[in-house]
């Protein structure tokens, strides 16, 4: 997981935690159907964003001490706790 700096990432988890609230229940309405759907959705894009970082590495770039690659870190925090409300509400209903 990327590490970035602090300030980006407390806000992006802030951001996580907010978002959270409203979609676990938001996903508890829609169904299992829809909500594992949506974890599908979600770990893809998770996926995507962690191949990138992943490959930025292999090519010697060190993106976690670089601030031009601090908002995909962020976002990367953001889509995994998005990725982890649907993969608990899943795995309730």
């Amino acid at each position: 997981m990327p590490t970035g700096e602090p300030h980006v990432r407390h806000a992006a988890l802030l951001i996580a935690d907010a978002v959270e609230r409203l979609d676990r229940p938001a996903l508890t309405r829609l169904g299992a159907e829809a909500a594992r759907a949506q974890l599908a959705a979600r770990e893809l894009l998770h996926d995507h964003l962690e191949q990138l970082w992943e490959a930025l590495k292999q090519q010697g770039v060190r993106p976690a001490v670089r601030p031009e690659y601090q908002p995909l870190a962020a976002l990367i925090d953001v889509l995994g706790s998005l990725r982890d409300s649907a993969h608990h509400v899943v795995h309730e209903l």
